[in-house]
């Protein structure tokens, strides 16, 4: 079966606090990737979250039967409207993406001004990588251990697990690189939570302090 990749460009917004036409986002059948620094909106989460399923049965003919159709997210302040598009999904994280297709045993490093840490844990997350990603903040130190994409420990100065992860989401500067493989020992350890509903909360919280 095809990989589901549907990736997305608004072509008209107004009154929208987060979105710009000409923006692009991806959505696959296990995560929502948006533009560098752009926070999640829950509202547009769960509208592509009943896309998801109207697009499903398509994947095979690449979503031909709604290649012209305008997609719409409203609700809040504002509105957008958003089509499929085969505009390059131009941003940092393609660029990780490749990485990681290319060669899953490799060290992959990269600086946080370039891909903000939400959206670098989605990546390995969607990609259900195993091992450990550690990333040095002008804050301090975090380090996130995967197992097969699930969270199973978390870690950022003096805090632990989801707490830890809410708060490496506001750094916006720094380094990281992800370190692929973990001891046996770990393979059977409990996931500290869902990941999805861990990175909302601490988008959510984020939103909130800004």
């Amino acid at each position: 079966m095809d990989a589901f990749i549907a990736p997305f460009e608004i072509i008209n917004a107004r009154n929208c606090p987060l979105y710009n036409q000409d923006d692009c986002f991806l959505l696959t059948d296990k995560a929502l990737e948006l533009p560098v620094g752009r926070l999640s909106c829950l509202i547009l989460v769960r509208e592509l979250t009943g896309l998801l399923f109207t697009l499903m049965p398509h994947v095979s003919t690449h979503f031909a039967e709604h290649r012209e159709t305008v997609f719409t997210c409203g609700g809040c302040t504002g509105l957008i409207k958003f089509q499929l598009t085969g505009k390059p999904f131009a941003n940092n994280s393609k660029r990780i993406l490749s990485k990681i297709q290319e060669n899953s045993e490799a060290v992959i490093s990269g600086k946080i001004e370039a891909i903000v840490p939400a959206e670098l844990l989605q990546i390995f997350h969607m990609h259900q990588k195993t091992g450990r990603l550690v990333m040095e903040f002008e804050n301090g130190s975090a380090r996130v251990t995967f197992r097969e994409g699930g969270l199973l420990a978390a870690r950022f100065d003096d805090l632990d697990n989801h707490e830890a992860v809410y708060a490496m989401l506001s750094e916006k500067k720094g380094t990281f690189h992800f370190i692929p493989g973990l001891p046996d020992a770990l393979m059977t350890t409990r996931e500290i939570g869902d990941f999805m509903m861990i990175l909302m909360e601490g988008l959510r919280r984020l939103d909130e302090n800004e």
